[in-house]
């Protein structure tokens, strides 16, 4: 059974959390082994987003619900604020699994606004993720 535990902000980043999903091992005085994580934080322009970052399941703990299980976490994270209105997040567009996890939650792509393609180059040169990223958002109601 995969323990699912948060990890409080530090100092230097009092806007974070972390939260870590724990899998028992077998010998009573082993430490639980960490399988997967996320990290999330409110951004900052309005303070109303909760963004999740870096979710990530061990390949030998994938297909057995962990990531939902990170899920349900920071839908309670969600719950325990009252001036949330959307959660967001980036997936890789190669990471279909991944994708259909989240549609499934509720989440459903951003369309990229059309522009000037001088500016998205420059944004692309900045961040080339952003090329192979896909961003996703679910609003807080949803939940």
């Amino acid at each position: 059974m995969v323990t699912i535990k948060r990890e409080p902000p530090n100092k230097s980043r009092p806007n974070l959390t972390r939260l870590v999903a724990f899998f028992p091992r077998e010998e009573e005085e082993d430490k639980d082994e960490e399988v997967a994580r996320c990290v999330v934080w409110r951004k900052k322009k309005t303070g109303k987003t909760l963004f999740v970052s870096s979710l990530e399941v061990s390949e030998k703990f994938r297909r057995r619900g962990i990531a939902s299980k990170l899920l349900d976490e920071v839908e309670r994270l969600v719950k325990e604020s009252d001036a949330l209105e959307t959660v967001e997040l980036t997936v890789n567009a190669w990471n279909a699994n991944a994708i259909a996890l989240y549609e499934k939650r509720g989440f459903k792509a951003l369309e990229e606004a059309e522009g000037d393609v001088v500016k998205k180059m420059i944004e692309l040169a900045k961040d080339p993720l952003k090329m192979v990223q896909k961003r996703m958002t679910m609003d807080v109601v949803k939940m």
